[in-house]
């Protein structure tokens, strides 16, 4: 039987920056946005004993090895020898968009490797329970300079706001319908800025700011915009409605974000920003840590077509919002 999990990207609104442990555990954090419907897919397969390897690994490269302590995955070795997988298995992993772009693929990734391997052991973990272990893997075993917002909206699924202190997470689900979901992606597009990035390097600068806590003042009007979105979201009066109330809220929001560091942003991607307001969308952002990947840009669906055409098809990606969060998909092997 082969087990597949599959785990949803995420588009975080409002709020980035304050997830990080290195500023909620002295001021409130907070975030807003959405998993989409853009996914991570790991299978395991059980291998037979007649291979000559106990553990195949297949991402952008292939590993087969005797032993876990020689896998080079960091996570997949990891997470194998906290739970003693012992059983011989062949792990795949495929996905809908390319890592590092901005999409929390990294922590997504650590969320669907879990809830694999628990699922192997036939161990069953809420969503809360499966976000703490993989914020667990990534800061404490793997010592990733990550927050802590990737793995709950991977866990999750929805459209939610997340509050972060020292001494605990909160999840607010905004209480969506599913036609108000899909009503609300048709007034969003992603834009492929064409540059993959590694968010730890591109994070340096942030987090040294963070730290030294010169960007307070930034990153407390960046969670008082998560308030802000949230009334917005709250107390419009239909769907269609929410987008173009955040616009507005989004372009603060990306001024907001590029004064964190000098990193987050260029000439070349503001240029593509630029080129996509004049195209008809009305604000935007570059998501996750910035330097690279997708730009989310806000345009009302009369203008799409003729936004896709200006930007291109083959940059741009349209998708539906997530309300699963991390699940399980069955097959027989035999197909």
């Amino acid at each position: 039987m082969i087990l597949t999990s599959r785990t949803p990207l995420r588009i975080s609104l409002f709020g980035g920056g304050t997830d990080y442990p290195e500023y909620f555990r002295r001021a409130p954090g907070a975030v807003i946005g959405f998993a989409i419907d853009k996914y991570i897919y790991i299978s395991a397969l059980p291998l037979g004993a007649f291979v000559d390897y106990r553990f195949r690994i297949s991402y952008s490269r292939v590993e087969t090895v005797d032993e876990i302590g020689r896998i080079e995955h960091p996570v997949v070795r990891t997470v194998l020898s906290e739970e003693n997988h012992t059983v011989p298995t062949d792990f795949s992993i495929q996905a809908d968009l390319p890592a590092s772009a901005g999409l929390g693929s990294s922590s997504a990734f650590t969320v669907g490797f879990q809830k694999l391997v628990w699922a192997l052991k036939g161990i069953d973990r809420s969503p809360a329970e499966l976000a703490a272990r993989a914020i667990h893997i990534e800061q404490s075993l793997l010592g990733e300079r990550v927050g802590v917002q990737d793995q709950m909206h991977a866990a999750h699924g929805g459209f939610n706001r997340f509050d972060f202190s020292a001494t605990a997470n909160r999840i607010s689900p905004m209480g969506l319908s599913a036609p108000d979901l899909e009503e609300i992606s048709r007034w969003m597009v992603l834009v492929y800025t064409g540059r993959k990035r590694h968010a730890s390097e591109v994070l340096d600068e942030q987090m040294s700011n963070t730290v030294c806590g010169s960007v307070d003042g930034e990153l407390a009007h960046m969670k008082k915009l998560v308030d802000d979105a949230e009334q917005v979201i709250r107390n419009a009066a239909s769907a269609g409605d929410i987008a173009p109330g955040l616009a507005s809220l989004l372009s603060e929001s990306w001024d907001l974000k590029r004064r964190l560091s000098t990193r987050i942003s260029d000439a070349e991607i503001d240029r593509l920003y630029e080129a996509g307001i004049e195209a008809g969308a009305l604000a935007g952002k570059l998501c996750g840590a910035g330097g690279g990947g997708f730009l989310l840009m806000i345009v009302p669906p009369d203008r799409r077509a003729d936004f896709l055409t200006a930007m291109g098809p083959r940059r741009c990606v349209e998708f539906g919002i997530d309300t699963r969060g991390a699940a399980l998909l069955q097959a027989d092997a035999a197909g």
